[in-house]
């Protein structure tokens, strides 16, 4: 099939089979077909509205804010023409992020609109892309999956994805210490960040944040928070030079974050590899969130 004269991918509403993810496959419930066309040919805004349909009612909420999108897309390496848009019936439905830096794709994000949901979609959607990942070279497909999203754990067991290590965040509000902050660039935290962390932790990803994320110095210390108008402070990178760790400069920052923005709470997603930074947050007086992730990985070339 063609669409505004490139190819599109054809699935049917059950789960596409395994080896047939680029070709239309046979019906199992209705007679509407859907197709996978690239995101590049919806504009931002459209796009942004279509992210935050896909997940209404979800764990978390997600905001339909283009110029946050489009900070995502940018930061962390999501090709919208590799990404895909599903619909039925010619309507947008679904919609799959796909990121990619050299051989590695990572699933971004993945949802259905809640009138589209419990029709199978899902495998249909994700199949052909990793098909394609295989085609181009790839070596493996990441994700981070909700942990107690039971269904869509299962989903991804199904495709063969396998945990990797489990994820959790941190919240908390610990007592105030005012002191003088240095405004810097995220990429001053980046380059003291190891690399083998989750895709939204690693240096390339922090280096690549840029407005409404900003950057602070304390001493040898820098962290870089969200959009600090927003009611959480939402902490998406902290580092200390190396030959200061240990000595409590981390933890004068969060003070010095909370003194600067008085009544918010200040949080970490849960994208923290277990037990990487537990001692220092709960220490910090801070406490886990209700939710965690499982980090996934599929290793395409086998």
């Amino acid at each position: 099939m063609q669409a505004r004269g490139r190819p599109v991918l054809v699935a049917d509403n059950a789960e596409a089979r395994p080896g047939r993810g680029l070709r239309s496959v046979g019906f199992a419930r209705d007679s509407h077909r859907m197709e996978l066309t690239p995101a590049s040919e919806l504009p931002l805004r459209a796009l942004s509205t279509l992210f935050a349909r896909s997940f209404e009612g979800y764990f978390v909420t997600v905001p339909d804010a283009p110029a946050l999108f489009d900070a995502r897309v940018r930061s962390e390496h999501i090709s919208l023409a590799d990404s895909r848009v599903a619909r039925v019936d010619g309507a947008p439905v679904g919609l799959v992020l796909m990121a990619r830096r050299g051989r590695v794709s990572r699933v971004a994000g993945m949802g259905i609109v809640p009138s589209h949901r419990n029709r199978k979609l899902g495998g249909g959607m994700l199949r052909p892309l990793m098909e394609e990942a295989r085609a181009r070279g790839d070596a493996r497909m990441l994700l981070e999956v909700i942990e107690q999203n039971a269904p869509a754990v299962k989903l991804y067991e199904r495709l063969g994805f396998q945990r990797v290590r489990r994820l959790v965040g941190f919240i908390g509000t610990p007592a105030p210490e005012p002191a003088s902050l240095e405004e810097v660039e995220p990429r001053d935290c980046a380059r003291l960040l190891p690399e083998g962390l989750p895709w939204q932790l690693t240096p390339a990803t922090v280096a690549g944040l840029s407005l409404p994320a900003r950057a602070f110095r304390l001493g040898p210390a820098v962290a870089v928070l969200g959009e600090v108008s927003a009611p959480t402070l939402a902490l998406r990178a902290l580092a200390v030079e190396p030959e200061a760790r240990g000595k409590g400069f981390g933890r004068r920052l969060l003070r010095a974050l909370v003194a600067a923005w008085p009544g918010k709470p200040l949080a970490a997603s849960a994208i923290v590899p277990e037990g990487l930074c537990d001692r220092f947050f709960l220490g910090a007086g801070f406490s886990y969130p209700a939710l965690s992730q499982l980090e996934m990985s599929h290793e395409l070339s086998l």
